[in-house]
């Protein structure tokens, strides 16, 4: 058990890296398309939709481990929730992974982020609609049920990103560990990683997660879900401090009400949705589970909107753009 656990904290340890190093955000991955008219950060995230089913076959066709997900029903409040991380996410300028990249680049603002969002979580136990929704866990069936096919999606992303990486200009070890990451490179890294933790734990970790079960006095484990935390934590802020190029930021500075209020937002939405960015991005919709789409869609209609207006003439009062 000791060796795990310190394996789980190395591994959250290069996520943190792997996060700040690759600034990987939603906000930023929608921000990139609207205003740089790039969507490779989105196609990334696309790209683990196939990783995480192939991985999970590979992993059941080798030792018979099949996770188990929380299935949710797909309702109102499954709107309601997405909106309101979407919202969260525009009004504070990071979706909950990018706070760990912004804490990571130094922007110690965002750590009111989190505190927002464990209030949140706190304060929709106080709301109805919360109180209702129930998880039946049930086996995972995509990976399992479908192998040939989850292994021919992770096939495909291997190969297109081998096809990249040949193409692509090299850079030295030295470069990898002083500059930033090319967001394909990070996303893989978290996938991998996302896999191990899911293979340890039986589901995904994820700080989001973690916050919510407190709220809810879930407290088994918290010891060390925290101690991962901290790692993750730790990980991005040693990602930004080795970094000696392109500061990483978002479309909007940080500012510490708007940092809290867009915390509170999405710790609300977490809890109504309920679900994380982190955790349904990388999880839930890779193994198709209808309420983990029915988010996200949500919440990416959300952010969509909300930095269309962050980026035209009626967003001036809210907007401060990168330096």
């Amino acid at each position: 058990m000791v060796a795990t656990f310190g394996i789980s904290l190395v591994l959250a340890f290069v996520m943190g890296v792997a996060i700040q190093r690759g600034n990987v955000c939603m906000v930023v991955a929608f921000d990139d398309l609207i205003y740089r008219r790039s969507a490779v950060r989105l196609s990334t995230i696309v790209s683990t939709w196939l990783m995480i089913p192939g991985g999970l076959a590979l992993l059941y066709l080798i030792t018979g481990f099949t996770p188990k997900a929380e299935l949710f029903p797909v309702t109102i409040w499954s709107v309601v929730g997405g909106l309101l991380l979407g919202i969260g996410a525009v009004v504070g300028g990071a979706c909950t992974g990018g706070v760990v990249a912004r804490i990571g680049s130094g922007e110690y603002v965002f750590m009111l982020t989190i505190a927002g969002f464990a209030a949140g979580c706190l304060g929709a136990q106080a709301l109805g609609p919360a109180a209702t929704i129930h998880a039946t866990v049930v086996p995972t069936t995509v990976s399992p049920h479908y192998p040939v096919l989850a292994l021919i999606g992770l096939v495909i992303v291997l190969a297109l990103n081998v096809r990249w990486l040949l193409k692509g200009r090299h850079e030295g070890w030295r470069d990898f560990l002083r500059n930033a990451w090319d967001p394909r490179t990070a996303n893989i890294i978290i996938a991998t990683v996302t896999l191990v933790l899911v293979q340890i734990y039986g589901r995904p970790w994820g700080y989001a997660e973690l916050l919510g079960d407190a709220s809810r006095r879930a407290l088994d484990g918290i010891v060390g879900g925290l101690a991962l935390f901290a790692a993750l934590v730790i990980g991005a802020i040693v990602g930004g401090r080795t970094c000696t190029r392109a500061k990483l930021t978002g479309p909007l500075k940080g500012r510490a009400i708007r940092c809290f209020v867009g915390g509170l937002i999405m710790g609300i939405g977490f809890s109504v949705g309920p679900g994380s960015f982190s955790g349904l991005t990388f999880f839930g919709q890779p193994l198709l589970l209808p309420y983990a789409w029915v988010v996200m869609g949500a919440a990416y209609c959300a952010i969509l909107l909300g930095l269309a207006y962050l980026r035209s003439t009626f967003g001036d009062w809210i907007k401060t753009r990168r330096s």
